[in-house]
């Protein structure tokens, strides 16, 4: 799932519930050209806004992760969605440091898995 995959689904909810870019922007605290670039994949969503998003939408969270469909991406198992959104919620409670330490991680597992280790 990538930003830009996300900022489709928030268009989508957006223009269904009939609010503007500006109208959005202003009920979750940022600017119209931010919103713009989250719904163009351009800038990068923290789970706070991206839950404050949900709720104002009406939309569950999971709404904003799922795929969009099998043609753009294989498809995900439900359980797959369910770790990833608990993984966003975990990353949210942790120090600019430690996602740092969560990124080398994750830089390691992708090293590892190439076979370049």
């Amino acid at each position: 799932m990538s930003f830009r995959d996300i900022g489709i689904k928030i268009q989508s909810a957006r223009e269904e519930k009939g609010l503007s870019q500006e109208q959005l922007a202003r009920l979750i605290g940022c600017s119209q050209s931010a919103l713009s670039n989250y719904e163009k994949g351009k800038r990068r969503l923290y789970l706070s806004q991206l839950e404050k998003m949900a709720e104002i939408l009406d939309k569950p969270l999971e709404y904003f992760v799922e795929t969009l469909g099998h043609n753009q991406h294989p498809p995900v198992v439900p359980d797959r969605n369910q770790s990833f959104v608990e993984i966003m919620n975990q990353l949210n409670r942790l120090t600019d440091e430690d996602i740092s330490e969560v990124m080398n991680y994750v830089r390691y597992l992708e090293w590892k898995r190439s076979g370049r280790a």
